[in-house]
């Protein structure tokens, strides 16, 4: 899959629908190009996902953990947690992933649903779930996700990016009759391994008052959603979540291991490369468009954060 452009709402949650009503489950795959800056940029759904590395390193946030995943891992990410993902290194990264809805595995009003499926959701100390094949049962949850993968790759319907990028998986060569009852069959063992083994995972302190902190986190960065292209300081970003300046700044350094004018600032030349790609727009009206002042300001922000200036970045997308 090309980099794409997420839409987003405002405080950052993702407006897509993942699979039908019928069949609520999507199989994507990452393709996140190390030279390129791409990434899967911060945000946040009410649906679980399976999230997978199948080739290169991939730095993923978990709402303020950093994880690194390397090829052969992944990660179960739990609802409403916020979370990106990023190249770690030099080497382009493979990522296939899932999100579902856990009327999957079992209806709403189901005893399965309320003693097996809503409890891990609602579990505030499993934001995320770090999965090495090193670990038997964590292997086996990756084993099922290959050919969930594998299956959804060969008989499901592509998602809102298009039709995702070939990936040999181990079960590759596998066929059913009736898939969707084959990656139920999957996705439920799957489950059953992760509440089994969800104590062996969870945290025994999170960060204090963390619920507070994404809260703010939510309310600043919708801010700088809105207002990006306006001449915005730290103390509006501050103020859009009735914090001090030092508050502000220790909230963005908690989750995203950065400042809030350096994050702003990295949210504009996102903005930019999206223009780049998708307008006929000259640099200098782009650079107007995402506040950057002046064209020659534009270009050397630009080229510190992607290695192009915003004209080889423009043809490299052609």
């Amino acid at each position: 899959m090309d980099k794409f452009i997420m839409p987003l709402k405002s405080d950052m949650q993702e407006l897509v629908q993942h699979g039908s009503i019928q069949f609520p489950i999507q199989y994507y795959v990452n393709s996140i190009i190390a030279d390129r800056n791409d990434n899967v940029p911060l945000h946040w759904h009410t649906r679980p996902e399976f999230f997978t590395v199948k080739s290169g390193t991939v730095k993923a946030r978990a709402g303020s953990t950093e994880i690194t995943v390397k090829a052969g891992e992944g990660l179960f990410m739990n609802v409403n947690t916020l979370h990106s993902y990023v190249a770690a290194g030099n080497e382009d990264c493979i990522c296939p992933d899932i999100v579902f809805s856990e009327e999957l595995l079992a209806p709403l009003n189901s005893a399965i649903n309320h003693l097996y499926v809503t409890p891990l959701l609602l579990n505030e100390r499993l934001p995320y779930i770090h999965l090495k094949p090193a670990v038997d049962w964590q292997w086996e949850i990756l084993d099922c996700l290959d050919e969930i993968f594998a299956l959804l790759q060969r008989y499901g319907a592509a998602g809102i990016y298009g039709e995702p990028l070939h990936v040999d998986y181990r079960h590759e060569d596998i066929e059913s009759s009736c898939f969707e009852m084959s990656v139920q069959r999957c996705m439920n063992r799957a489950w059953q391994l992760l509440f089994t083994h969800r104590r062996e995972c969870e945290f025994s302190s999170g960060i204090k008052n963390e619920h507070i902190l994404l809260i703010r986190m939510q309310k600043m960065l919708s801010f700088i959603n809105e207002y990006y292209s306006k001449d915005i300081s730290l103390n509006d970003i501050a103020q859009s979540a009735s914090i001090s300046k030092s508050e502000a700044s220790r909230c963005f350094q908690s989750y995203l291991n950065t400042s809030p004018v350096n994050y702003l600032l990295n949210f504009r030349v996102q903005k930019a490369m999206q223009l780049l790609r998708s307008s006929e727009m000259t640099v200098e009206a782009i650079a107007l468009e995402c506040r950057f002042g002046s064209a020659a300001y534009f270009c050397k922000i630009f080229r510190s954060r992607t290695g192009l200036t915003p004209k080889q970045y423009r043809r490299s997308r052609i």
